[in-house]
């Protein structure tokens, strides 16, 4: 099937944090939540938490993911942890009764950075980390205003606790991979190793603006000329340093962005992500060298650096009872390291963490045509529900169908 047939003309989904289509899920869920015999909290930032209370609640095994989505995103990224997660929750329930420890499903307020320009700013709250509250969207309403107006709604639904609850002892994220090795491996679960590092840079050139038609082209000091020579080259250097360095030039500002005149400033971001930290500093280096070399040394060059995430290893011990039930339920699997960002390395830095994925047809995400077929689905809730039992009923056998 091509990426064609598959895009469609369904409309994407549309629940950026504290708009009306957020606070109707994040109510749903709750109520879904109460009406199951769950107690439901919400924190200051919206995020909605669902408690199955065990025989000793002092101890926390949770899962989840976020509820927010981009702009006209796909159906399953973040949603699919949720709703998966308060599946396994309510099976288990069913089945045995009250855990020995206290399972709990998170319903992350934010992650996407949709809105606001910050990202994951629910799982950073739940770990006690600041979110500056002045942000502004695209209309200027502060982040602390939208945040207000929706939470007060959430916590004038009957019988909702108000606090920012302690930190589990475990962390699992049930997600789609959101990218083409699963589907192309033909392997059923992703089971996630960590998170790449990633780091951000923008370059700047500055050249001289000057009349398309009578500077002569052995004069010219062309900005964009310069930019193009420097993206290439770092392509190609990226390629050679190592087949899992991602690298990505994603915008693109030329000045004055007029046909008839010479760009005399070009400004590019350069997104770049390895599991290995060495290659990260290794290719950044070679950016700063590269960057020197440009054929105009007329033209002056500025390097930002403006992101700077190291790579997240999750919880072995995680990894291996993950491996072993996956085995367990004849699930074929393979471990993988994501290269996107998750609420999971948030939560890593305080809790033992775990990822669990399933594949994502053609590998497309953040997108209407975003879809994972119904057996992977009901896979990967399987995989999350036999791995949550083991933590969180401690004197039973488990059972994983």
């Amino acid at each position: 099937m091509t990426i064609t047939a598959l895009a469609g003309s369904q409309p994407g989904q549309n629940r950026l944090v504290y708009t009306p289509a957020w606070v109707r899920a994040q109510t749903a869920l709750i109520r879904w939540g109460q009406d199951a015999g769950l107690q439901a909290t919400v924190d200051d930032f919206g995020t909605v938490y669902l408690d199955l209370i065990g025989r000793d609640p002092s101890t926390v095994i949770a899962t989840g993911s976020h509820m927010d989505t981009v702009v006209d995103g796909g159906r399953f990224d973040g949603l699919y942890g949720v709703l998966g997660g308060f599946q396994a929750l309510t099976t288990l329930q069913q089945r045995f009764g009250q855990p020995d420890h206290t399972l709990r499903l998170i319903s992350f307020s934010e992650e996407e950075g949709s809105r606001f320009p910050v990202t994951f700013s629910g799982s950073k709250h739940y770990i006690h980390q600041a979110v500056d509250g002045t942000l502004t969207d695209a209309t200027g309403t502060t982040l602390a205003t939208a945040q207000h107006a929706a939470v007060t709604q959430l916590l004038a639904l009957p019988n909702v606790h108000h606090a920012r609850p302690a930190l589990p002892q475990s962390f699992t994220e049930l997600h789609i991979e959101q990218g083409p090795r699963l589907e192309q491996a033909r392997r059923q679960i992703g089971l996630v190793t960590g998170l790449v590092g990633q780091r951000r840079l923008t370059i700047t050139l500055q050249g001289v603006a000057n009349h398309a038609g009578t500077t002569p082209m052995a004069q010219r000091h062309d900005a964009l000329q310069a930019a193009v020579w420097l993206i290439n080259r770092l392509r190609t250097l990226a390629a050679t340093l190592s087949p899992d360095l991602t690298f990505t030039v994603g915008q693109l500002d030329v000045t004055p962005n007029t046909p008839n005149v010479i760009p005399g400033r070009v400004s590019f971001t350069v997104d770049f992500r390895h599991a290995d930290n060495g290659v990260l500093t290794r290719f950044e280096d070679l950016i700063h060298q590269e960057a020197h070399q440009v054929p105009d040394a007329t033209l002056t060059l500025a390097i930002n650096r403006w992101v700077q995430d190291d790579p997240v290893v999750f919880d072995s011990a995680l990894l291996a009872t993950n491996q072993r039930l996956a085995d367990r339920l004849g699930l074929t699997s393979q471990q993988l390291v994501s290269g996107a960002g998750h609420d999971s390395g948030i939560m890593s830095r305080v809790t033992p963490t775990a990822m669990i994925f399933v594949p994502s047809v053609a590998g497309i995400s953040h997108a209407p045509a975003e879809f994972t077929a119904p057996a992977d689905l009901d896979a990967g809730i399987h995989l999350l529900t036999a791995s949550l039992q083991a933590q969180a009923y401690v004197t039973q056998e488990v059972t994983v169908r």
